[in-house]
This record gives C-alpha cells, sequence and structure tokens, in this order.
C-alpha cells in the first residue's frame, strides 16, 4: 500500500464528518448531534475516526436504528459497513482510510451518565438536550464494581485455558487469538490497580498509560507460530496476571474463592 497523505486522509475525515452533520440536522426528527473520542478530546492523529452520536425523537428511533446501514451509503467515499444484528449502531468504512461509527440514541431513553463527563462537541443541538444531559452528567463519576471485575477474570481464566488447551492440540492460529483476549484482560487489571477511569484511556493510549512493568510483559509474549513458544508466552502473561488477581481480590474484596482463581492459574503450568 502506497504511504497516505496524512493531511489528505485529516480534510477527507473532516468532509465525511461535515457530510454526516448536514445529513442528520436536517431532519426534524433528529434532536442532537455530538462526537466524542479522540476528535472531542484534541488528541486524534490522521487515522483516528469520527464517533457519532444521533440523538433521536423516540418514536422514531427504531426506524433509525432499522435504517443505519443505508445513510451512509448516500455519501462520497462509502465502501463498506460493519454491525451488529440487534444492536443500535452502525461502522461505516470510507475512501482515504475513514471510519465512523454512528450511534442512534432514543432521546427518552437518555441518561446522565459519568461517560457523557468524557470530551465532547455538540453539532446540532435545537432543544438543548445535548446540553442538558452534559450538565446534570457533570457531578458523575466513575466507579468499578466487584461484577465487572468477577466478569473480567472469569474471561481472562477462560482465554488463559482455552489458549493452553488449543496449543496442545496444535490449533496454533486460535491460540494466538486467544493470548490477545487474556492481554485485554490485563490491561483492564492494569488500569484498575491502577485508578485509570474512562477519562484517562480517552486521552492515553495503554502503551502510554500503563504501568512499565506490564508494557513490558505483554511486548514480550508476542511470539511466532509454534506451540512451544505460545505456551511460554501464556507462562509468562499469567506471571504477571496471578499478580493482578491476587491484587484485584485484596483490594475489590472479592465474593469469588481466591483459591480456585489460583488453582485455575495453576493449571496452566501443569
Amino acid at each position: 500500500m502506497a504511504n497516505l497523505d496524512l493531511t489528505a486522509l485529516s480534510e477527507a475525515r473532516d468532509r465525511l464528518l461535515s457530510v454526516a452533520i448536514e445529513h442528520f440536522s436536517v431532519d426534524p426528527n433528529v434532536l442532537g448531534l455530538f462526537v466524542s473520542g479522540s476528535l472531542a478530546a484534541g488528541n486524534s492523529d490522521a487515522y483516528s475516526d469520527i464517533d457519532l452520536r444521533v440523538v433521536v425523537r423516540h418514536e422514531r428511533h427504531n426506524w433509525f436504528v432499522e435504517n443505519r446501514q443505508d445513510f451512509p451509503k448516500q455519501w462520497p467515499g462509502f465502501l463498506f459497513n460493519e454491525w451488529m444484528p440487534g444492536a443500535r449502531h452502525c461502522v461505516s468504512h470510507f475512501r482515504l482510510f475513514n471510519k465512523v461509527d454512528i450511534f442512534y440514541l432514543d432521546a427518552a431513553a437518555l441518561m446522565p451518565s459519568p461517560w457523557y463527563r468524557l470530551p465532547v462537541i455538540i453539532h446540532h443541538d435545537p432543544e438543548k438536550i445535548v446540553a442538558g444531559l452534559l450538565d446534570h452528567s457533570k457531578y458523575l463519576n466513575f466507579a468499578v464494581t466487584a461484577d465487572d471485575i468477577d466478569f473480567s477474570i472469569s474471561k481472562g481464566l477462560a482465554a488463559a485455558h482455552e489458549a493452553y488447551r488449543r496449543a496442545k492440540r496444535g490449533e496454533l492460529f486460535y491460540s494466538q487469538t486467544l493470548l490477545d483476549e487474556l492481554r485485554q484482560h490485563i490491561m483492564k487489571s492494569d488500569d484498575w490497580l491502577n485508578d485509570r477511569t474512562p477519562e484517562t484511556t480517552v486521552i492515553a493510549k495503554f502503551d502510554r498509560r500503563s504501568s512499565p512493568d506490564i508494557c513490558q510483559a505483554l511486548k514480550s509474549s508476542y511470539c511466532e507460530y509454534d506451540a512451544d513458544m505460545i505456551l511460554g508466552a501464556l507462562g509468562r502473561l499469567l506471571v504477571v496476571y496471578r499478580g493482578q488477581v491476587m491484587h484485584l481480590h485484596k483490594r475489590f474484596k472479592l465474593s469469588r474463592p481466591l483459591k480456585n482463581d489460583l488453582a485455575a492459574l495453576a493449571a496452566c503450568w501443569a
């Protein structure tokens, strides 16, 4: 692939955002348009995507969701959509490597949330619905729950077990993807143990905000397509993850038995 002109890439993204804003803002059923993510936070680069939120009237919300794949097809440079059945958003890809992620929000269901404390740029708000939502959210704080940690530990342990099992069976492609899943839970744990909130994660990517030892452990865990090397990488990750799991139990007073988690980890060294 030829090197892309980064200025052209950014300019194309700005044009795409303008087209999307113009498309939705003329519809009387659209009550708000705002951008979040790195563009709103001011730390975007040429490859950053557009995180667009469209607030629509309650009685038309289902229609917008049902037609979410069709709107971007009308815009210049459209290439393809990606979506999940039953979801209320669609991610659309355009020429010059641009991408827009659009969520359709039901105006009647909007509730204050600490997520609305994150950087936002309002592009359309005729009835001040978005401004009011942001105002009512500004004193709310993010809180990690025991259920969040419980879920993550179970998924992390499951990824470790499956990575081990698949490597032993010679299913190495799948085993490699499971190592990535375990890395994701190690990254979450590092954020939790260091009191990093989504506000931190918007401002700094993980390789810049992470603990140095965790970052180094993750970097050293990438390996070649070989069963023994995958198992070795898994073992190195589990040394780190074991310490994290123990600290999570101690700090958050988890109800799940620590001895079971340690036994689950130990099984991958057998």
